[in-house]
């Protein structure tokens, strides 16, 4: 349908519709700070047109559509985050979000392996053939609504796929697959009879291929930590057998994979960094800029500089595509809020998220724990991925969650000590 990004965008439409029409809306403790954040990235409006020394002057309306856009996801995506917390569970259990997140990572999966062993196949969408073929030949645009299956890039020296399916960018696919794979691992203690269990816990395996083939290094990273806080946490409980287990799988998994083909692609995208020096050099000068010129709420939006990193007259040619460098607030959300939220944006985004997962460090019960993990994982990727987008909708998913378990405990504490007092 050419819904697979834009979906998530009609469902947030959906959801405000619905939470509109309730008498009384609860928010998360420290909610006025992701207000205060939300604020700022509105007032970025009044400076999308600003003349910037080093950057290229911008004009027209299409730096509103831009700003707009992720004004779009960021209120989609507080709007999904109010909803599950102020939803009771007999109309929104639990299980039915986590479940359905599940399910979302064997689609992701799938998607991978159709990337892998399709990448080829081309096929326009119902919404791409229904618009006017001067909306759906935009570049932008037509990411967007155009159902591809992977992108052939050459990294390690030829052309290979990298999957992206159901997403719009293999980074899209690989944030992704580190976020849900928390809330699929969740859902099995969702389903009683053993041998779906057993089958689900296989089903991890079938998903390893994909993940080493998109040549994802950032989502390599963020897995790996999500294993290391896991390893910790039950050495700290002494749950001992559990972590055996775990460090077994860990080490089972390691030698089929050495075993295999997979290995030797690893080993080659470590050694081929490919876009390191691009991206810090980006990094580095949109740090430079916002200092310099507008550190409080940044620009609005993502910019173009002049040439690229070491002329002012060089750009993009013929045989170097990449001589003209991505757009300031690129590559990675994290340049995105210092160059279009600023400092202030920047602080405020990470302060309502600390806020929220710093309590969770402290209770012991491990469902609260198991939405820490979306959290860390989405942290160390926010440098290198665009996550300002399904992936942040996903995040605030469990943060949603998080704070509804928070709330029902808080009740049920409340009354407990009520019942103690009578």
């Amino acid at each position: 349908m050419g819904l697979g990004s834009l979906g998530f965008l009609v469902v947030g439409a959906l959801l405000a519709y619905q939470l509109l029409k309730q008498p009384q809306i609860a928010v998360p403790p420290g909610f006025w700070i992701w207000a205060l954040f939300l604020v700022v990235v509105l007032l970025g409006v009044f400076v999308l047109w600003i003349p910037v020394p080093g950057l290229l002057p911008e004009s027209g309306v299409s730096r509103i559509l831009s700003w707009a856009f992720r004004l779009l996801w960021l209120l989609s995506s507080t709007v999904v985050l109010l909803f599950i917390g102020n939803a009771s569970q007999r109309a929104l259990p639990d299980r039915t979000v986590i479940v359905l997140l599940a399910m979302l990572f064997g689609v992701t999966v799938l998607g991978g392996y159709a990337g892998i062993f399709f990448s080829s196949l081309d096929f326009p969408s119902l919404l791409e053939a229904a618009l006017p073929h001067a909306i759906t030949s935009n570049t932008f645009v037509n990411s967007q609504i155009h159902p591809g299956l992977a992108q052939v890039q050459d990294i390690l020296g030829y052309s290979s796929p990298r999957p992206k399916a159901p997403f719009e960018y293999a980074n899209s696919w690989g944030a992704n697959y580190g976020l849900l794979l928390p809330f699929y691992l969740l859902s099995i203690r969702y389903f009683p009879r053993r041998w779906v269990r057993i089958l689900l816990w296989l089903g991890l395996l079938v998903a390893i291929p994909p993940a080493v083939l998109s040549l994802n290094r950032a989502m390599w990273l963020g897995l790996a930590a999500m294993g290391v806080v896991l390893l910790v946490r039950m050495t700290l409980r002494g749950r001992f057998i559990a972590l055996a287990a775990v460090c077994i799988s860990f080490v089972t998994a390691t030698i089929l994979l050495i075993s295999t083909p997979l290995w030797d692609i690893i080993q080659s995208r470590i050694e081929n960094p490919h876009s390191n020096t691009g991206r810090s050099n980006l990094a580095r000068y949109t740090v430079e800029t916002t200092l310099a010129h507008s550190p409080v709420i940044g620009f609005g939006s993502t910019r173009d500089r002049q040439g690229n990193f070491f002329s002012i007259a060089a750009g993009a040619t013929a045989d170097c595509h990449q001589c003209s460098p991505p757009q300031l607030g690129t590559q990675g959300s994290l340049w995105f809020l210092i160059f279009c939220t600023g400092f202030l944006g920047t602080a405020l985004f990470f302060a309502f998220f600390i806020k929220h997962y710093f309590p969770v460090l402290t209770v012991k019960d491990p469902q609260h724990w198991s939405m820490l993990y979306p959290a860390i994982y989405f942290l160390c990727v926010l440098p290198t991925y665009d996550t300002i987008t399904t992936s942040l909708f996903i995040l605030m998913m469990g943060t949603g969650l998080s704070w509804r378990w928070f709330r029902q405990a808080r009740a049920g504490h409340l009354e407990t000590t009520d019942l103690r007092h009578r």
